[in-house]
């Protein structure tokens, strides 16, 4: 009896290998710029025709595949899976200074992000399976409108929440915090209708999230010189949120009184 229980417990699990092609990137609003894969063939993101760079592979938690856009066959990938059930999450990106650990995935700088989640039931009969990956980052445009004066040297923009971190089992934001970026805009010194955009991870792949947003403009002598903040801006996976207005000018504004009465009301006593 001992034999055959030691027997049992080293009977090797049964491996099928199946071959991924995400090779058509698409999300639900409009159609991508780029090809279908081909082998010398750039796949294109959405916006303005740069390549995505980094394809992973999850079961779980666990990462089974890396992949490059400098390997010859990007975006087709053959994994080894044991037969049973696997919970796959597939996440392609050109977001920079990435790191996975404890099944979350940090950027240091997020870029136009896609996804998908996959339940297979591996057998020895699994064909390939042909993914086509859905936008899974939001996108923020701030457009200041007005006209930068001389003494502006930064803008800042802070947000009270912004999400850096996606649990890589279900594609949501994680661990949202507190975010600011500042940078120079000397350059922007008289031109108006000046736009920054920011991409953005959200915890929901279906329901917005609000922030409140800040913008700040900093002098030479790096004091805040113009703010303004902007409360409950809404962010929502696969959209844009466009905001626009002028910082360093109020909307004109007149007041005057009235002097012309109603008509009167008539009583008796």
């Amino acid at each position: 009896m001992l034999f055959v229980a030691c027997k049992q417990q080293n009977t090797p699990q049964q491996i099928q290998q199946v071959t991924f092609n995400v090779s058509a990137f698409g999300q639900t609003t409009e159609p991508m710029n780029g090809p279908a894969k081909a082998p010398q063939a750039t796949i294109l993101d959405d916006e303005n025709g740069t390549a995505l760079t980094d394809l992973y592979i999850f079961d779980g938690t666990s990462q089974v595949a890396h992949q490059t856009n400098d390997d010859p066959s990007f975006g087709t990938v053959t994994l080894n899976l044991a037969h049973g059930a696997h919970s796959l999450s597939f996440i392609l990106t050109r977001s920079t200074g990435i790191s996975v650990s404890e099944g979350v995935m940090t950027m240091t700088a997020i870029r136009p992000t896609f996804g998908k989640l996959l339940a297979l039931n591996v057998s020895g009969s699994t064909p390939a399976q042909n993914l086509t990956l859905d936008r899974i980052s939001g996108l923020l445009s701030i457009t200041i409108n007005d006209q930068f004066p001389a003494a502006a040297n930064q803008i800042e923009f802070v947000m009270a929440t912004k999400y850096t971190q996606i649990n890589v089992a279900s594609l949501l934001g994680v661990n949202g915090a507190e975010w600011s970026q500042k940078v120079s805009c000397a350059s922007k010194v008289g031109q108006s209708g000046v736009e920054y955009t920011f991409n953005t991870i959200c915890p929901s792949l279906t329901e917005e999230y609000t922030s409140d947003l800040t913008i700040n403009i900093y002098n030479s002598s790096d004091a805040v010189i113009y703010t303004v903040t902007i409360e409950d801006v809404r962010f929502a996976s696969n959209t844009k949120t466009l905001i626009s207005g002028n910082l360093f000018t109020a909307p004109s504004a007149s007041i005057t009184v009235n002097t012309s009465w109603n008509t009167s009301i008539v009583g008796a006593w």
